[in-house]
């Protein structure tokens, strides 16, 4: 039973769902797996287009056989030549002609530019009062990061704040989940609290810990 994935006009005008082939060559009739109708459509052609991943620092060219409209945002398992592995992307952007555009059919484009997403590298800024430290993970792209919660990193455990997500917005309310493919950096916090500074008249700099009460710093200066 052949499947292909084609925008349905009762459901999905606008996203390829996945259709079963019930009959035909070039003008097919489908059945949407998703609402169940049944339309007629010409069968999208697959062509070969070349793709640019983004992976692990490296921009890897290969090519595939793609068929109908690509978008951005889009997900696909690209083959590597070079290698022979199959990798997840997602496509950030499509060149036609000498433009960049947000969507194109695959018989137009000229290339594809992509990033790998079945395995990502996350960037995570951790706070300490005055100063951030910035340390990396690689996990899988399909990891969920929750506000709120904790993520042990080399035995330390940080707390996540919020989290800064690829397309350009922040997500600080606690419990929303965001996965790792679709985020720019994460903002955490050690739990560690740095000592507070207070100056004195004469010069003098005196730390006051979190356990200590302005009252036994009195004490002491009585005795």
């Amino acid at each position: 039973m052949e499947k292909i994935e084609i925008e349905c006009p009762s459901c999905s005008p606008t996203e390829p769902v996945q259709h079963i082939v019930l009959k035909g060559t070039k003008d097919v009739l489908l059945q949407c797996e998703e609402c169940g109708s049944v339309h007629k459509q010409k069968k999208p052609k697959n062509v070969l287009v070349r793709v640019i991943v983004s992976k692990r620092g490296e921009s890897i060219h290969t090519r595939a056989m793609l068929s109908g409209t690509i978008r951005k945002g889009d997900e696909l398992v690209i083959d590597d030549e070079a290698t022979g592995e199959a990798s997840l992307v997602k496509v950030t952007s499509v060149e036609v002609g000498d433009k960049r555009m947000e969507e194109a059919g695959a018989e137009d484009i000229k290339t594809i530019w992509a990033r790998a997403i079945d395995e990502v590298l996350v960037k995570i800024a951790i706070s300490h009062r005055e100063t951030t430290e910035s340390i990396e993970m690689r996990v899988p792209g399909d990891r969920e990061f929750v506000i709120g919660d904790k993520v042990e990193i080399n035995g330390r455990k940080l707390k996540i704040i919020r989290i800064k997500i690829r397309d350009g917005g922040f997500k600080s309310r606690k419990g929303v989940a965001v996965t790792a493919k679709d985020i720019r950096r994460i903002y955490a916090d050690s739990g560690y609290k740095m000592p507070k500074k207070i100056s004195r008249a004469g010069g003098e700099r005196v730390i006051i810990k979190k356990r200590e009460s302005v009252w036994s710093l009195r004490s002491k200066k009585a005795d």
